[in-house]
């Protein structure tokens, strides 16, 4: 008897935002990242990728226990992973092209790529690294692909974003938080893609050095490095641009 599951009954509207999510964001890129809303992204469970060793566990037990559901045909357990996880997709995708519509579509195809592999997952793994790296092999096949010119950095920023009611008052702190936003976003844009996916692999999804060695098919060593690099070059280009850096995150 197969364990394929049955296909997945959801549409490209699941998996794209109305407005971009935020995503809780550890240290890391210090006041600025603090402030913008590519830091602020707000995760569907809080914890879900960072936190304590327990609080990954119970991610993982939870994962693999509506993996092991959704292989026998349950499609509300494969509909719970994607809820659990479409957002994370979504700017995972984002950070590689930097297009919101082109992330929307690689966040479509990762799921029904996950759906198609579902039988072949490896249990002892954990769900999210592996889901994670069909996204990122998505977007640079996706980033690859593409012929036209990329999204032009000021057009970046025209992502929807989410409103944090009461963190900020008046209209002139909220043109402050846009504006740094879009400052970060340009400075992001500006770094090359294995460095750019470092950093927000660490700093925006909060995944270790080891697991950004895994997502991004690298050495655990080159994964630190190049997240040593993508720190400095974040700060070299900020004060390019702006004069002071922000604080940035440590080593780990």
């Amino acid at each position: 008897m197969s364990t394929r599951p049955a296909r997945p009954k959801f549409h490209g509207a699941a998996l794209a935002p109305a407005s971009a999510p935020a995503l809780l964001s550890p240290a890391g890129l210090g006041a600025a990242l603090a402030q913008v809303g590519l830091a602020t992204r707000q995760l569907s469970m809080a914890g879900t990728l960072s936190g304590a060793a327990g609080e990954r566990a119970a991610r993982r037990k939870v994962d693999a226990a509506l993996v092991a559901r959704a292989l026998k045909g349950d499609d509300e357990a494969f509909g719970a992973l994607v809820e659990r996880y479409q957002r994370q997709v979504y700017w995972v995708a984002h950070d590689v092209l930097l297009d919101a519509e082109e992330a929307r579509d690689v966040a479509q195809e990762t799921f029904l790529r996950v759906h198609g592999a579902l039988a072949r997952f490896d249990p002892s793994r954990d769900f999210v690294n592996w889901l994670y790296r069909i996204a990122r092999n998505l977007s640079i096949d996706a980033h690859r692909r593409r012929k036209r010119r990329p999204t032009p950095v000021e057009d970046l920023t025209a992502v929807p974003q989410p409103t944090r009611a009461g963190a900020l008052g008046g209209a002139e702190a909220a043109s402050e938080t846009e504006e740094l936003r879009s400052r970060v976003t340009q400075v992001l844009a500006d770094l090359p893609l294995e460095y750019r996916l470092a950093l927000t692999l660490r700093e925006l999804h909060g995944l270790t050095p080891l697991e950004i060695a895994r997502v991004t098919d690298c050495t655990y060593p080159t994964a630190r490095w190049r997240l040593h690099r993508a720190r400095l070059l974040f700060r070299a280009r900020w004060e390019e641009r702006y004069g002071a850096a922000p604080a940035l995150g440590g080593e780990t």
